[in-house]
């Protein structure tokens, strides 16, 4: 009750400063938790249900319905106990969200007393009973987990205490953080990449950091130089991407086959920059003759073949 009444005691100014826009939105996996019906106290609004979920980018979604909507005399929040640590904060918790009709704010413990404060993310909406928070983690210590509870507060003209509803109406909820394996800072397929950085993640909303299953496309092959010499160097190269990523392969092997007219000639081949590429050197003999083969690269199992064709000069 301590940190509440230390939070409420300067909400009203908060409010009156923090009129903003709103905006809507809901959570990736929801966890609801009831209040009992009539247990509010002096006219203050009596809160039935919270719900509580957060998405992908950690975006934190606290939905509070009550039987009656807020009015001009009421307010309604949360505090957060972001440190998971009943102990700490102003009477265990570290931030207040704080609303009423004339627009919403968040409040931080200073080490003596809740003062108000930016996040950026903070977003309220109203709608008929149902008032909703929306802030991402980062504005609040980027917890993985946390422990909460909701209020309304009813006040008089002159803004004295009436009386207040809390939900639970003892000790707190507690929230855990709920993420795809593509969002939730872990190695989840024991490869050594995580989340972005896994070939097997699409974007964050993507629950399976696996690996997709290789599928390679190859563009034509390119010569280099564009008018090759007999009894110079040159290089047969094509673009290899794995269709899956998007990306260019940076490893793998590569298998050359060529030809100078009817006669088999060595080359040697090489995966550099999302490249597969075969080297030779023409014979001095060779001018005027066509030169034929192919390039085939394997990654992780998969080849894809590239043939090419050029006149040597």
């Amino acid at each position: 009750m301590s940190g509440r009444l230390r939070l409420r005691s300067i909400v009203v100014g908060t409010i009156a400063a923090a009129a903003c826009l709103v905006a809507a939105g809901a959570g990736l996996a929801d966890t609801t938790n009831t209040d009992p019906v009539g247990d509010a106290k002096g006219g203050s609004p009596d809160i039935t249900q919270v719900v509580t979920g957060n998405d992908a980018a950690g975006v934190i979604t606290f939905r509070i319905t009550t039987v009656a909507p807020i009015t001009d005399s009421s307010l309604i929040g949360l505090d957060l106990d972001t440190d998971a640590n009943p102990t700490t904060g102003g009477g265990g918790f570290e931030y207040g969200l704080i609303a009423g009709t004339a627009g919403f704010g968040i409040l931080k413990w200073n080490g003596t007393t809740f003062a108000s404060a930016t996040a950026p993310s903070l977003t309220m909406t109203r709608s008929g009973n149902v008032v909703e928070f929306k802030i991402n983690r980062s504005d609040i210590g980027s917890p993985d987990r946390f422990g909460f509870d909701a209020f309304t507060v009813n006040l008089d003209a002159s803004d004295n205490y009436l009386g207040e509803d809390d939900a639970p109406d003892g000790g707190a909820y507690s929230y855990s953080m709920v993420f795809t394996q593509c969002a939730n800072g872990k190695d989840d397929d024991g490869d050594g990449k995580i989340d972005g950085n896994d070939l097997g993640c699409s974007s964050p909303t993507d629950n399976n950091e696996s690996d997709d299953p290789v599928t390679l496309k190859a563009s034509k092959a390119v010569t280099v130089p564009a008018k090759p010499k007999a009894g110079a160097s040159v290089v047969v190269g094509a673009a290899v991407i794995r269709m899956e990523t998007g990306a260019g392969i940076t490893s793998g092997t590569v298998k050359c086959a060529v030809k100078v007219g009817t006669k088999a000639v060595a080359a040697a081949g090489k995966v550099g920059g999302g490249i597969a590429a075969c080297k030779l050197t023409l014979p001095k003999t060779s001018k005027g003759k066509r030169v034929t083969g192919t390039i085939t690269a394997t990654f992780k199992g998969k080849s894809v073949t590239v043939p090419f064709s050029f006149k040597v000069s």
